[in-house]
């Protein structure tokens, strides 16, 4: 790692975060997590912090800000990763199949318990095995399969706009899956499409980043953000309150509301994968997608989300290629 202003900044922002978060009450470990526990941090890097917790507190937000950039805090209940660290040890990998994967290669800043220093060494030592790489495919498959049947549903019910929503959650999945097969780390959320770009192009499956392109309709990126993204952003930055009032603000600085980090596809993707079903089956847009009178009032935001004018016919082809891919795996 070189020593640039702007990673001595960032690196010294996140200490800080850290130590401040390691002193309040109730926190009895602290790690930090993500890309900059790894060495592998950009510029625009967010913050993931692990923490121990006696039990999880449900009023702390998952996705914070601070300083203008995204913090997304994941609380680990002491008791219950005793109960894992010891289902490990007596060799039962399950436990390394559900951690999440931001802590892998964690650095620890406080932990008097020594408790996070064991699932440190659990987690660097298992998370690329054989075994533990086969189930994490084998969960994504049947994920997959599940939502390809849900949009297979929603044709039949000639809902073509709500099944693609359920087609790019599978799209985003076999993305995820193929990472695995390489052994290599799923990619940031919001640079998918370069770091699927470089993955396709190191192991020769351009094909399936052809099908990534096609599922979230990204060849048209530069129009939909210079011409859609300006009347639609106050209405879907206020979507994503759906999340909890603190989502609206990561959206804003974490998922790079002003599209300026230059990875316009992969910052799409995310808008497109997940504003579609913020609010759950209650409040998402999902809900309304393939409603005339409902498409006619949003014509825009359709349009910027990818959905306007969708095909049955192109959403049964996405779902064939998806397949095909998974029998690959």
């Amino acid at each position: 790692m070189t020593n640039e202003p702007w990673r001595i900044d960032l690196h010294s922002w996140a200490n800080q975060y850290a130590s401040e978060l390691a002193s309040k009450a109730g926190i009895l470990g602290v790690v930090i997590g993500g890309s900059l526990a790894r060495g592998q941090e950009w510029h625009h890097s967010d913050l993931e912090i692990g923490i121990l917790v006696e039990q999880k507190n449900e009023a702390l937000p998952y996705f914070n800000v601070d300083a203008g950039r995204g913090v997304e805090i994941i609380q680990l209940a002491r008791a219950q990763l005793q109960e894992q660290i010891k289902t490990l040890t007596a060799g039962d990998m399950t436990p390394v199949e559900t951690w999440p994967i931001q802590l892998w290669k964690c650095r620890i800043v406080h932990d008097p318990s020594g408790i996070l220093a064991q699932f440190k060494q659990d987690f660097d030592a298992n998370l690329f095995t054989d075994n533990v790489i086969k189930k994490r495919i084998k969960n994504l498959s049947f994920g997959i399969k599940e939502k390809l049947a849900k949009a297979s549903q929603r044709l039949a019910e000639h809902k073509p706009a709500s099944a693609l929503v359920d087609v790019r959650s599978a799209m985003n999945d076999l993305i995820l899956a193929f990472h695995w097969a390489y052994k290599e780390l799923p990619r940031s959320q919001s640079r998918t499409d370069s770091r699927l770009f470089k993955l396709c192009q190191k192991h020769s499956i351009m094909p399936l980043y052809e099908l990534y392109q096609d599922v979230f309709s990204l060849a048209n990126t530069s129009y939909v953000i210079e011409t859609l993204w300006p009347s639609v952003k106050p209405r879907v930055l206020e979507i994503t309150r759906l999340w909890g009032d603190s989502a609206r603000e990561f959206f804003i600085h974490a998922v790079d509301s002003n599209f300026s980090w230059g990875e316009d596809a992969g910052i799409l993707t995310v808008y497109r994968l997940y504003v579609p079903i913020i609010g759950g089956e209650n409040q998402a847009l999902q809900n309304h997608l393939d409603d005339q009178a409902w498409a006619k009032e949003n014509t825009d935001l359709l349009a910027f989300l990818g959905l306007a004018d969708t095909k049955s016919e192109n959403v049964a082809s996405f779902m064939r290629r998806i397949e095909a891919f998974v029998a690959q795996l």
